[in-house]
Parts: C-alpha cells; structure tokens; sequence
C-alpha cells in the first residue's frame, strides 16, 4: 500500500481533462474527473492531430488506437478561391509537416475514456466553486485535492474564480462551421483561401470527411461557398443541417502564469485560440502529458508551457490574416506569391516552419510510481 497519496482533482472531462487524468495517474496520482454533461462525448467534428500530438499520447499509452486511423496518402493542398493551385503535393506534407491523423473528436474522447477505471470519471457532476488552495465545490458537497486541473474550456469557472484579473473572453468576429460528411473523399483535398472566408476538406478513416469553413462577419453563411471551386460546393450540399457545428470563434489572453497555489490551467482555459494551425487540441495535449511530468511543481510547468503556448496562439492568429484576410491586397498578393514560388520550395519551407515551430516538440518524461492502493 501506498501511503500519503497525491490527489487530482479535473475539472472538466473533455480531451484536456481526460488525457491529464490518464497522465496523472501513470505519476502516481488519484484522480478524479468532473464533468458537467451526463455522459463524456464530444461535438461532431473532426480534429488533427501532428506528430507532436501523437507522441503525447504514445507517452501516456493510446497513441496506437489512434495511429489506427491514420489517414493514406492522399493528393491535395492549397488552392485559392479562383480555382488556382497555390500548393499541391501529398496532404500530410502540405498541411501536416509529416504525421497526421485526423479522427473523429468522439472517437478519441472514447479512446480516453477507455483507458480510465469507471471510478475516476464523476459525469453530471456541476462544479460550482474552485479555490486556489485546492478546494472544488460541487453540488454534492466540497473536496480538497492536492492539485486541481482546470480544464473547463474557453468559458472556464476555475480560470474566472482563480485569475478573476485574467480578463473577458474575446469575440474574433469569425463564425465557424465543422460538420462530418459520410462519404469516401474526394480527388483533391486540402484548403480553399479566399477573402474574408477559407474552406478545408480532409479525409478520415472509414470513408468519411472532415469538413469545416470560417468566415469574416458580413458573409452569409454556407451559401457564401456555393460558387466556389469543387469539390467545395459538393461538401457544402453534403452537409447536414442537424450534424453542422456552428459557432463564432473566441480567444483569450494567455494569463502570465499557467498555475496559481494547487490550481493549474490547461487548454483552451489557458489559451484558447484560433483553430488556423490545427493545434487548438493539440496544445491541449501537450499541456496534459506535461503537467503529470512536473506536478506537483505548478511553476515548473508553468515555466515550460506558457512560452510556447503564447507562441503558437500568436502565430494561430496571424496565420488567419492570411487564409481569410480582411484586405482584398493581403488577398491578391498571398495568390500571387505563391504563383512565384516553386511548389517543391514551398512544400520544403513550410515542412521546416512547421517542424521548427510546432511539430518537432516531444513530452518530457513521465516519471511512473505505482498508484495508491487503499484496503477495503
């Protein structure tokens, strides 16, 4: 038996929570995962997952299932809203740097769970208060942990009682929709830039797409693609109104500190950004898998994260001036310069911007204790 065990408490059990669960308790922890829904699943949609990613998860013992879905080799790239072809090449090489899975959000959240015990995960459960000294309140009564992980979302309750000055939700005036069309992909997949709007259409495992567009406020809706380039407008007609997520794209300020007394924030409580580069959930991962390495050294981790995430989250942003800028020049000279640059070199340069930047990053070690096991 172990004695004087550490406890985790999460609140929140979407990817970031469960991935941190699942890390904390290779370290060594009890767990314990709050989750306001009555069931843990996540929205229709896909996501992508880089290298970086998939060697979280390897680190903490799901990356195979989700290798599994592993898309092949697929033709594809960017276009431009004209029709014109800005970069072609293999999808993985134009847009994902070298490893890329895109799977189904749903699909890796039951991954998660599958590789949590059933007494770990509190589902329905409302957290209500969360304190800096490690107390979370939840309907049923309060409990003090020796860490709590807010991993609550961009809206989170523990980011707003914990950092009350880390300050409001901002809008981006973007809408977003994703949706899941079931059906093989077509010949050509990738991206579509335009001015004020961009479309992506990537294959998934099973015969399925992952679809999804973004919009400047002042365009209307899907409709605005009907007239762009194929296959854009056979994925909009695909799409079913009762499975398309829409909704408008928020960010926030990266507070100075990732951690406060027992209390650390992960994912898009920490710095939810602009989807443009992929790594929304993968910066999520990331936190997680890292988080387990250093707790309960919160300021360690903090150190280690909060650099790179304020990176990425900038670069998120500024990559959206150029997919969807608002400036008909941005618009014009982002085709034209691409018209001037040799595929091979592009594909090369972006692969190593990526690579540098992004997908090159490996969790730190893990260091594995048996977990507390406590008489009957």
């Amino acid at each position: 038996m172990v004695e004087n065990s550490r406890r985790a408490g999460i609140v929140g059990g979407g990817i970031g929570g469960l991935t941190a669960a699942i890390a904390l308790r290779a370290a060594g922890w009890e767990v314990t995962v709050y989750e306001r829904a009555a069931e843990f699943t996540e929205v229709e949609a896909g996501i992508m997952l880089t290298s970086n990613v998939l060697a979280a998860l390897d680190l903490i013992g799901v990356g195979e299932p989700i290798r599994a879905e592993a898309m092949a080799d697929h033709i594809g790239g960017l276009r431009s809203r004209r029709g014109r072809e800005l970069v072609c090449g293999r999808v993985n090489d134009v847009i994902g740097g070298d490893d890329l899975v895109v799977v189904h959000r749903a699909d890796l959240i039951a991954v998660l769970v599958d590789a949590l015990p059933s007494e770990c995960l509190r589902p329905g459960s409302r957290v209500i208060r969360v304190d800096a000294s490690g107390d979370i309140e939840t309907t049923e009564g309060t409990t003090q942990f020796d860490l709590v992980v807010a991993a609550d979302g961009i809206h989170s309750l523990t980011r707003c009682q914990v950092w009350p000055e880390a300050g409001a939700v901002r809008h981006t005036g973007i809408t977003g929709w994703r949706w899941i069309v079931d059906a093989p992909p077509p010949e050509w997949v990738g991206l579509v830039l335009g001015y004020r709007a961009e479309f992506g259409i990537l294959p998934m495992a099973g015969n399925r797409i992952y679809a999804f567009a973004g919009t400047h406020s002042g365009v209307d809706g899907l409709d605005h693609f009907k007239d762009w380039p194929e296959p854009v407008p056979a994925m909009v007609a695909a799409a079913d109104p009762k499975r398309v997520l829409e909704n408008e794209l928020l960010e926030i300020r990266v507070p100075k500190s990732l951690a406060r007394g027992r209390v650390a924030l992960i994912g898009d409580a920490a710095h939810g950004m602009h989807p443009t580069l992929g790594q929304g959930a993968g910066m999520t991962i990331e936190d997680a898998v890292t988080l387990a390495a250093y707790a309960p050294d919160l300021a360690a981790y903090s150190k280690a994260r909060r650099c790179r995430v304020a990176l990425i989250s900038w670069l998120s942003g500024r990559a959206t001036l150029v997919t969807e800028p608002t400036s008909r020049f941005v618009d014009v000279a982002r085709d034209a310069t691409a018209a001037l640059v040799p595929n091979r070199l592009a594909i090369r340069a972006g692969n190593l911007g990526t690579k540098l930047l992004i997908t090159r990053w490996r969790p730190p070690t893990i260091a594995t204790k048996p977990r507390p096991v406590h008489p009957g």
